[in-house]
């Protein structure tokens, strides 16, 4: 507002000053007119003309006045305004946070503020009239650096100073040149603390890549927010076979890593370690070329002030070589135990066999052994009568028990089904999954009902003897193994049905069986050994 009016003040009294400058040219030229011309006009004009003229002096005369005090108050008004502007440009020159220096054209300091004095570590007699290079620590020769200042007319650098106590601190300067004729000004400000801690992060960050390059687990970050990883050390590459920079480009590709099959799993649970801020899991890979790979992942939580979890730091740590072992072992130990349980099934069924060479004894003894090592709802044993001839001996369904007669017919002709004929032509065991999925099964009289289907011939001395017919009415029921465990029981079997006469080498296979026997508890025990030692050199390296 005040500039408005100045201005106005300023213009009103450009206009005096052009009307009384009109004035007077008035007054000069009829003046001159009057004294070139006075002989044409007459006395009066020539007396109303010289009023006119003293009419236009006065009135000239006034404005003029009029302009010298107008002139004298802005003159006086200016003044003020300048000594306003003095007074608060002292104020923060003296108050100023960072330390401001007024430098002639040699380096010579002219004026310091109170925060320049603290920072030089002086007083204003030993910083001001002093050379500013006697307080230069920098590296490289002042001199140089001056007058590249001078030339470029501005800089803004960070230095070394020495203070007056003879410290040496860091200090970040903007300098300006020639903001007057002959005048410098430089504003410095202390980051020796910053430097320090910038020094002390630098330091800080070689020991953490030193410590993230050598470790063999991959060190991970994680923005809880939008779950992406934020940094990954090089052992990402060694496991995942995937390059740290594709991770970088997109920070989503780590989910890719994570196996199929365990991949909603995972991610739901690292979702949840948000909320939990814990994270420990076993879970595979999948590499590029295929290959499968176990990790072992474990999570912490990187809260803020307000305890809200900001970022999931972590390792991952290769355990194939561990879960390949303990699967190893818990394989041995499951081999052991089913052999054990398997040979112990098949002694006592080879002994109960051998004590009572009654045709019915014998079936029965073997449909009680067979459903102990397979589980089933439908057992049977089918014995050849001539040819492809077959009749059913003996046969459980569900919980019932064994009886002669079964619901289906007691007699049948294998040439009725490619599947017993497969079985007793061929003398070749046969395992179907689900027999939905095998054409003709339903025309199978007695058999169609079952969706998992294992038979095994009863072979001695090369000849079949019968077939061991296994079922259930859930399709995927029996397995390889199951198979095994029957032809493995189907060898005392058909030497059991047999005859008499094989009496003798019954026995040779009993004995035979029972060395077995020594050998697998043998082997059960020294597996038991080998895992005893595996844990005690696992609780030593914990």
């Amino acid at each position: 507002m005040r500039t408005r009016y100045t201005a106005f003040s300023k213009t009103r009294q450009q206009r005096w000053m052009r009307a009384g400058s009109i004035l007077i040219s008035f007054a000069a030229f009829t003046l001159l007119g009057t004294a070139f011309g006075a002989h044409f006009y007459s006395g009066s004009l020539s007396s109303i003309l010289l009023t006119l003229v003293l009419i236009a002096l006065c009135i000239a005369i006034y404005l003029h006045i009029r302009f010298l005090i107008a002139a004298r108050l802005e003159q006086r008004e200016t003044a003020n305004v300048l000594d306003a502007t003095e007074r608060e440009f002292k104020s923060i020159f003296d108050n100023a946070l960072d330390g401001i220096l007024i430098l002639d054209d040699h380096g010579i300091c002219l004026e310091a503020n109170a925060a320049a004095l603290t920072l030089f570590g002086t007083d204003h007699e030993e910083l001001v009239g002093q050379p500013i290079e006697k307080f230069f620590a920098g590296m490289g020769d002042f001199k140089a650096a001056w007058n590249r200042f001078l030339d470029h007319k501005s800089e803004h650098r960070e230095t070394l100073v020495l203070r007056g106590d003879g410290e040496t601190i860091f200090v970040e300067y903007t300098a300006k040149a020639y903001y007057l004729p002959g005048r410098h000004v430089a504003v410095l400000r202390d980051i020796t603390r910053r430097k320090q801690a910038e020094e002390a992060l630098r330091e800080s960050e070689e020991r953490f890549q030193e410590m993230a390059r050598n470790i063999e687990e991959i060190f991970w970050t994680l923005d809880a927010e939008n779950m992406k990883v934020l940094y990954v050390n090089s052992a990402y590459e060694t496991i995942t076979g995937r390059s740290c920079e594709s991770l970088r480009e997109d920070p989503k590709s780590c989910e890719e890593v994570i196996h199929p099959e365990d991949r909603v799993r995972i991610l739901s649970r690292l979702g949840e370690s948000v909320q939990t801020g814990q994270l420990d899991e076993e879970f595979r890979i999948t590499k590029p070329d295929g290959a499968t790979r176990w990790v072992w992942v474990r999570g912490f939580p990187v809260r803020d002030s307000a305890g809200v979890v900001r970022r999931l730091v972590g390792t991952a740590q290769d355990v194939t070589a561990r879960k390949s072992a303990e699967e190893e072992i818990a394989r041995n130990l499951d081999r052991a135990e089913s052999a054990g349980a398997e040979a112990d099934a098949f002694r006592r069924t080879t002994l109960a066999l051998t004590q009572n060479l009654s045709m019915d004894y014998v079936l029965d003894t073997l449909l009680q052994s067979l459903l102990k090592l397979v589980s089933c709802e439908s057992a049977r044993i089918l014995l050849v009568e001539a040819d492809t001839r077959l009749f059913l001996a003996r046969e459980v369904q569900g919980c019932e028990t064994n009886r002669r007669i079964p619901k289906c017919p007691a007699t049948l002709d294998a040439k009725d089904s490619e599947f017993l004929m497969h079985v007793l032509a061929g003398r070749n065991s046969l395992l179907i999954p689900n027999t939905a999925l095998e054409a003709g099964w339903g025309a199978f009289k007695g058999f169609s009902h079952l969706r998992s289907w294992l038979c095994v011939p009863l072979v001695a001395s090369q000849q079949v003897l019968g077939l061991l017919s296994l079922g259930d009415s859930h399709a995927q029921a029996f397995t390889q193994e199951h198979l095994r465990l029957a032809k493995s029981l189907a060898i005392p079997a058909a030497v059991a049905i047999q005859n008499a006469r094989l009496y003798e080498q019954a026995e040779i296979f009993r004995a035979e069986l029972e060395q077995r026997l020594a050998d697998l508890e043998q082997a059960q025990k020294e597996l038991r050994e080998v895992q005893q030692d595996k844990h005690s050199k696992i609780d030593a390296s914990n």
